[in-house]
């Protein structure tokens, strides 16, 4: 998001084809989770299918959207945020509808939609029946202990000898 800039994907937006864009992709994926998070200002100016009609494709697949709403709400004209669209598409696929009016807003609905929907994520380690860590340690104290009775002994010798 640091990297998005208003207007970098074109003047127009097609918000209902990037929700059947989205469901394409599901369908071609195995994941079990069909979350979809759609931030916009909720005006569509391009789109083949409407959101609304988009939307309920999406319910229709087992995809949830959680639509976000960003933009000035009392902006007019090429401006003006729909979050009434944005709202219905939350609500037509079982998601929920958020306005972000700042970052720290926005910072806050990804938390509020991670609570919401905590996911399983399998862990894989590996751990020796035997803990090895000592084995270095205890070497390099026979070690220690063999050069000092070396010295020890060589020292004895040299000290029998007349």
């Amino acid at each position: 998001l640091d990297q998005t800039a208003v207007g970098m994907a074109g003047p127009h937006t097609a918000l209902g084809d990037a929700i059947g864009l989205g469901i394409r992709t599901f369908e071609a994926s195995e994941v079990e989770q069909r979350l979809m998070i759609l931030l916009s200002d909720g005006a569509d100016t391009a789109s083949r299918m409407t959101p609304v009609n988009a939307a309920a494709l999406a319910a229709e697949r087992g995809v949830t959207i959680y639509a976000i709403g960003v933009g000035d709400p009392e902006a007019s004209g090429e401006d003006k945020v729909d979050l009434a669209a944005l709202e219905e598409i939350a609500r037509q696929t079982g998601g929920q509808f958020f306005y972000a009016g700042d970052e720290a807003a926005l910072s806050e609905v990804y938390a509020e939609i991670d609570r919401q929907n905590p996911r399983a994520v399998e862990t894989v380690t590996y751990r020796p029946a035997l803990d090895l860590a000592y084995l270095p340690l205890a070497l390099a104290l026979v070690l220690v202990l063999g050069i000092v009775a070396a010295l020890h002994f060589s020292a004895r010798r040299k000290a029998a000898r007349p």
